[in-house]
């Protein structure tokens, strides 16, 4: 899912030679699509509460793939608009399904969330570095249809192990011991999780939507493959970092973690926003360590924090507002490159974000780290 996620931000690097249009009128074809993302969330968390979230996934494979071709056989601004608008929607099932389904079959959650969020960070960072390759050795065409016919395999793949059950077609929920709050407690901690999941969420789509872009801009000399090798080096890092993350939030305060990993983007995205060259690709991979390695204390937050049974609901609204600022970040990164030809104003509006949630996140009534049990 985050390789397909990924694609177009690179791959649009070649359509606006071949087609001969501007870079900002072909990132807003994308903006519909990553209103979906978000959108999708709910609907397809819904889902899979009440049917099944292995059976889920399964829609979500095929229907990834199968958008992914048609982005391929593209003719016109219309068909593309239309397929990544599709791709968008099958990509939103993986949040508020996939997280879930890792929570509710793993006893160290945390340790479970940081391994499954290193193949996050591997999924841009080679969703950066194959389209950049496939795009600069075959064409940008085959950078869509080749991942998207491999993406049909896997969820026919999947649907034969449900049927031979070595996956379960059941859902499967934990016991957890909560820590006690009063309900205008528990508003609060949702009013600051929802502010910090916008936040993050609309950083991290500012940073990973221009980035081809700004390096494209502020480092002489490169071409597509070099581009999708150093995104992938930064994404393929702060994949790493998520394990260590969710080790972490198994064994110490989640509010602290969640504290430090957001206020360490403010400096990172202060100097992302003036600086150039290759010094300028350290940055982007500290702030996405820091952005990528609170990942699985978020998730334990509001696994705690929440019942069960709706947990496909709760992460699809987490990711509607993570996801759904898509939209908004498209809008910004389109309206100030058209206007500046630059992303410096993109990401001072991230690091002051940073600096505001932190701010907020201290305030939040959490103290103990929860320890939950897989039920017999």
């Amino acid at each position: 899912m985050h390789m397909f996620a990924a694609f177009y931000f690179v791959i649009i690097l070649t359509i606006e030679k071949d087609w001969s249009i501007s870079y900002d009128q072909l990132i807003r074809l994308w903006t519909f699509g990553a209103l979906l993302i978000g959108l999708g969330a709910i609907p397809f968390g819904w889902l899979s509460d009440k049917w099944s979230r292995s059976g889920t996934m399964t829609i979500m494979f095929i229907g990834m793939g199968l958008a992914s071709v048609l982005c391929g056989f593209s003719t016109s601004i219309t068909f593309l608009f239309i397929s990544l608008s599709l791709l968008g929607l099958f990509c939103s099932i993986y949040h508020p399904v996939g997280i879930p389904w890792v929570i509710n079959s793993a006893s160290k959650q945390g340790r479970a969330l940081g391994i499954n969020g290193i193949f996050g960070g591997v999924g841009i960072g080679s969703g950066a570095f194959v389209a950049g390759t496939l795009s600069d050795l075959l064409n940008w065409q085959l950078a869509f249809i080749l991942p998207g016919l491999i993406s049909i395999f896997i969820g026919f793949v999947l649907i034969y192990l449900i049927i031979i059950d070595k996956i379960s077609f059941k859902n499967f929920f934990v016991n957890k011991n909560k820590e006690d709050h009063s309900r205008n407690e528990m508003i609060l901690i949702a009013c600051i999780m929802l502010l910090s999941m916008f936040a993050l969420g609309l950083s991290f789509h500012n940073t990973q939507t221009a980035l081809p872009k700004v390096f494209e801009i502020r480092i002489n000399n490169i071409n597509s493959i070099q581009i999708g090798l150093m995104i992938g080096v930064v994404y393929f890092i702060s994949g790493a970092t998520t394990f260590f993350g969710g080790l972490l939030a198994d064994r110490f305060n989640l509010k602290l973690i969640y504290l430090i990993g957001i206020f360490m983007q403010f400096p990172c995205y202060l100097a992302i926003a003036y600086m150039s060259g290759y010094s300028l690709v350290i940055l982007c991979i500290l702030a996405a360590i820091f952005n990528a390695s609170i990942l699985p204390t978020e998730n334990l937050l509001l696994s705690n924090y929440t019942p069960q049974k709706y947990h496909g609901i709760v992460y699809g609204i987490k990711f509607i507002l993570a996801f759904g600022s898509g939209p908004i970040s498209v809008f910004l990164i389109s309206e100030i490159y058209s206007i500046t030809l630059e992303f410096t104003y993109l990401f001072l509006i991230n690091a002051f974000m940073m600096a505001f949630v932190s701010v907020f996140i201290l305030f939040l009534p959490i103290h103990n780290n929860q320890k939950n049990a897989i039920q017999d």
